[in-house]
């Protein structure tokens, strides 16, 4: 096992020699001939590979096509290196057995800030380079040793016109008001969103959440479990709320955005007390391209270009303070961070999350079962 090891960090190291021009081809090839290219290439993570693209981990769909023209094409600009994406789902669990075999094949995973806080001092990550990626670049709160913002997504809720008229929900009260405002409503599988939204309603200022106080959100919750029914995916909840299943839904507001374009503006979209969530990329410890190389790739992801281009492909609300003042007109009234919506929102606490996410999400299914 030794030897193996010995043998993939040798492969990892000609491969950054190789990228960087300190290494010629030839001489590279000659290296992945000696290791034994069927056996050791492979436990390598394809180190030719390592030397010529970023891997990026995510969810698939249309991510691939938004973050490799918004970050790829200019990452690819400047470096020379390529981008590949690996498009599993970089869920913890995954993360952290990808790092204990020692066979690491992603370079960046793109997930939650709350993964920087429980993966990072496990060992499991790299520490952000803040010589290279830059903490002006993103919100103060959200620059952690072990990950870094780039966008920020938020839970919202949607509501149907036609079921409230001219006396429309505003606010979480509103939306847990199942005497004033009738009708079944529909919240995620997920604690995360759902219980800031339930503290809200029940009166907790919205810079005042944390810590959680999970015995009442969790009776708030419980307390319209008759009129409620639960989504694990963004194509159940649209499909639930276009169907008329529900007449409220908490949701993603780039889904809720899509859902007010599909249905002619019946179903309208609230950001109002919309919980901001920092998505963030983080890099498992001994990543294949090189630490300098994940981090080159995030630094452009902060850049006010690549921020809009992936608002404008995905929804996605940059988190670069910078491109606050560009959004778009068209997005104002969606990307949570505009002019339009940053004084409405609420921060979620990824450290909290971090911390007791194991804890909440259990109580949380227990709660709605």
């Amino acid at each position: 096992m030794q030897d193996k090891q010995f043998m993939k960090e040798t492969l990892l190291d000609g491969a950054r020699a190789y990228r960087a021009g300190r290494m010629d081809r030839r001489t590279f090839l000659a290296l992945c001939g000696a290791a034994g290219v069927a056996t050791n290439a492979v436990l390598a993570g394809d180190a030719q590979a390592a030397a010529d693209h970023i891997v990026m981990w995510n969810w698939g769909g249309i991510s691939e096509e938004c973050h490799g023209n918004a970050i790829g094409v200019p990452f690819t600009e400047k470096t020379g290196m390529g981008m590949r994406f690996d498009t599993s789902g970089p869920l913890e669990g995954k993360i952290r057995e990808m790092v204990d075999s020692g066979n690491v094949t992603a370079d960046v995973a793109d997930g939650d800030l709350f993964n920087a806080v429980s993966l990072g001092p496990t060992g499991h990550l790299e520490a952000i380079d803040y010589d290279i990626v830059s903490k002006e670049r993103t919100l103060p709160q959200y620059a952690l040793e072990y990950g870094v913002s780039v966008i920020l997504y938020g839970y919202a809720f949607v509501y149907d016109t036609e079921a409230y008229g001219d006396n429309p929900p505003q606010n979480w009260a509103d939306f847990f008001d199942t005497e004033k405002f009738p009708g079944t409503r529909s919240l995620y599988k997920w604690a995360n969103g759902s219980l800031e939204a339930a503290l809200m309603a029940d009166g907790v200022p919205g810079d005042q959440l944390y810590p959680l106080d999970m015995e009442r959100a969790l009776a708030k919750i419980q307390s319209i479990k008759d009129d409620s029914i639960y989504w694990g995916s963004g194509s159940e909840v649209h499909s639930m709320v276009v169907s008329g299943e529900a007449s409220m839904a908490i949701i993603w507001q780039n889904r809720g955005k899509n859902i007010e374009e599909d249905t002619e503006g019946r179903y309208k979209l609230v950001n109002n007390q919309a919980m901001a969530m920092p998505g963030a990329y983080i890099v498992p410890k001994g990543n294949p391209a090189g630490r300098e190389a994940a981090m080159q790739f995030i630094a452009t992801a902060q850049e006010v270009p690549s921020q809009l281009a992936i608002l404008e492909c995905l929804g996605m609300t940059p988190s670069n303070p910078e491109a606050f003042s560009q959004i778009p007109e068209h997005q104002q009234a969606y990307a949570i961070t505009s002019a339009q919506n940053i004084d409405k929102i609420v921060f979620n606490d990824p450290v909290w999350w971090g911390e007791n996410s194991s804890e909440a999400v259990n109580a949380f299914l227990d709660a709605i079962s």
